[in-house]
C-alpha cells in the first residue's frame, strides 16, 4: 500500500495512539486503577479517538472519512470529560490531567485542520469539474456556431 494512504502516517493518528498508550499507563496506577469502571472508560474512550481515525481513513471516500473524523472529535470530548472527573475525584494529579488535556487539544485541532483540508480540497475538484462542465459546453456552443456557419454559407 502506497505509504501517503496509510492511516499510520496521519499526524493526529499518531498522537492520538500516544495518548492512548499513556491514559493505559497513568490508569494502571493509583485510585484510578481502583475505579475499574472509569478506568475502562478512560481506556476505551482514548481507543474510540484512534480508531475512528483509523477506520475513517480507510473508508475511502473524504465524506466518510471526515463523518469518522467528528466522531474522533465527539469522542474526544467524551475523554476529556472523563479526564476532568478523574482529576476532581483524585484519581489523577494536576499535572498529569493537564498533560493529557492539552495533548488532546492538540489533537483536536490537528483533526479540525484535516477536516478543513479535506473539504478545500473536495471543494477545488468541485471547481474544477464546474469549470470542465462549462468547457464543454462553451465548446459545443462553439462548435455549433461553425457548424451553422457553415451550413448557411453552403447553401
Amino acid at each position: 500500500m502506497n505509504d501517503f494512504y496509510n492511516f499510520t502516517n496521519l499526524g493526529c493518528w499518531q498522537q492520538a495512539k500516544e495518548l492512548a498508550v499513556e491514559i493505559y499507563r497513568v490508569s494502571t496506577d493509583g485510585n484510578l486503577k481502583d475505579d475499574i469502571a472509569m478506568r475502562n472508560q478512560l481506556r476505551e474512550s482514548a481507543i474510540s479517538v484512534v480508531s475512528n481515525i483509523a477506520e475513517g481513513k480507510e473508508r475511502g471516500a473524504d465524506s466518510e472519512f471526515i463523518k469518522f473524523l467528528e466522531m474522533a472529535k465527539t469522542s474526544s470530548a467524551g475523554l476529556r470529560t472523563r479526564l476532568i472527573i478523574s482529576r476532581d475525584l483524585g484519581y489523577l494529579a494536576e499535572g498529569d490531567f493537564l498533560d493529557l488535556e492539552d495533548r488532546l487539544i492538540r489533537i483536536l485541532a490537528m483533526i479540525g485542520g484535516l477536516i478543513r483540508s479535506i473539504k478545500r480540497k473536495a471543494d477545488a475538484r468541485a471547481d474544477a469539474k464546474a469549470d470542465a462542465k462549462a468547457n464543454i459546453k462553451a465548446d459545443a456552443k462553439a462548435n455549433a456556431k461553425e457548424t451553422q456557419g457553415t451550413q448557411d454559407t453552403s447553401q
